[in-house]
């Protein structure tokens, strides 16, 4: 078996050398072949490369923009005791990928004053988390109306 397999591996390797030997100085017998470092394709692959940077920057930017000017629509919907509206541009911006303690605490604020407690408990420790004191502080507030309320359902009749 192993002669068979020596011997079969050795005439293959003596047909692809004479065959490199004959076609390697006959200039009609070659084929148009790519180097590996052909430098028109690595100018295009670079090129292409360069052009897929500069969309995702031009992305980039626009969400950022974009994720501004739905922070300043909640802002304008928050300071006009619009609730649904700041709900709203918060979830928009949220969508974005930008993340914001402010944010988190509009859209609390909002449930809050829409009678939603556990969503806006659940935003405030989202805020409190990204280190807004003003979500913190109503996180604290809501925990205590919580535990004033469960003190008078234990004393009251």
């Amino acid at each position: 078996m192993k002669k068979k397999f020596l011997a079969v591996a050795l005439m293959c390797s003596i047909c692809l050398s004479g065959n490199a030997q004959i076609y390697g100085y006959d200039s009609w017998a070659q084929l148009p072949t790519r180097d590996i470092y052909d430098q028109g394709l690595m100018n295009m692959h670079l090129r292409a490369l360069s052009e897929t940077a500069a969309r995702r920057q031009e992305i980039e930017a626009r969400k950022q923009a974009l994720f501004y000017f739905y922070c300043e629509m909640a802002q304008n919907a928050y300071d006009e005791d619009k609730w649904w509206d700041a709900i709203k541009y918060v979830n928009q911006a949220l969508e974005l990928g930008y993340y914001s303690g402010s944010l988190y605490y509009i859209r609390g604020y909002s449930y809050e004053q829409l009678g939603y407690l556990k969503e806006a408990k659940s935003d405030y420790k989202k805020g409190k988390k990204y280190n807004n004191t003003a979500a913190a502080m109503a996180l604290d507030r809501l925990n205590s109306k919580d535990k004033q309320n469960q003190d008078n359902r234990y004393f009251s009749k």
